[in-house]
């Protein structure tokens, strides 16, 4: 504040005024103000373009102000993280989506449980750097983490992806038999069971007794090539999935 000169406020609450010779410094000082908060909170601060013209009114942090504890509890489950908060922190819930962008997210104000669902790697990475911090916005925060859980939870999901790449490497093999069931490699076993149900009456011999001879041995090629696919790709479901 030492480059404003209507000042007025006491020594952690102060007033600034407008002086319009002063704006070059008034819009610096706003511009590190905005990266000062889009590095604790992972987002700007809003209406910030003409704030310039406005009275500055700053509140200063105390030195030994004690921050709020926040206690979050973590657990694994089936591709998903689970954050218990010891309070309702709504606040903190925002700057959790944001530190995890592009990313399902979940939260129950009734139980104060955060779902976070795994998405690639970086899922991995960014929760591992959160959770090594202690400070995060205002707050303290004490994180309860079973490392042999986690260690777990992160093989589990490395094997998945292994398992997710082999399959849609083998599915590329298979694809003539999932175009012949009219499906894809995203549709599960069951779906591929239930096309294959349909497809496999519609050519059924006994349903073409009555055509022509060409007719009849159509049918008759369709029907073993419906019966091949679903053979060899129920094989490949369940040795892959």
């Amino acid at each position: 504040t030492k480059n404003f000169t209507k000042v007025i406020g006491r020594k952690n609450k102060i007033f600034s005024f407008f002086e319009e010779n002063e704006i070059p410094q008034r819009r610096y000082f706003l511009k590190v103000l905005d990266q000062k908060y889009r590095k604790s909170t992972n987002e700007g601060i809003e209406n910030l373009q003409d704030a310039h013209f406005k009275t500055f009114r700053l509140n200063f942090e105390q030195n030994n102000m004690l921050k709020p504890m926040l206690f979050i509890k973590i657990d694994f489950a089936a591709g998903r993280i689970l954050m218990k908060l010891s309070s309702n922190e709504k606040l903190f819930v925002t700057y959790i989506r944001n530190y995890f962008q592009d990313h399902n997210i979940e939260y129950n104000e009734m139980t104060n449980i955060l779902i976070l669902e795994y998405k690639n790697e970086n899922t991995l990475e960014l929760f591992e750097a959160f959770a090594d911090e202690s400070e995060h916005l205002k707050y303290c925060v004490n994180f309860e983490v079973d490392r042999e859980e986690y260690k777990k939870f992160r093989q589990n999901i490395h094997n998945k992806e292994n398992m997710k790449w082999k399959f849609n490497a083998l599915a590329k093999l298979f694809s003539n038999y999932f175009n012949t069931l009219e499906c894809t490699p995203q549709n599960d076993l069951s779906e591929i069971r239930q096309k294959y149900l349909i497809l496999v009456k519609l050519y059924h011999p006994d349903f073409h007794q009555g055509k022509s001879a060409i007719e009849k041995a159509y049918a008759r090629e369709q029907f073993e090539k419906i019966q091949i696919a679903y053979d060899n790709l129920k094989a490949l479901y369940k040795n892959n999935t």
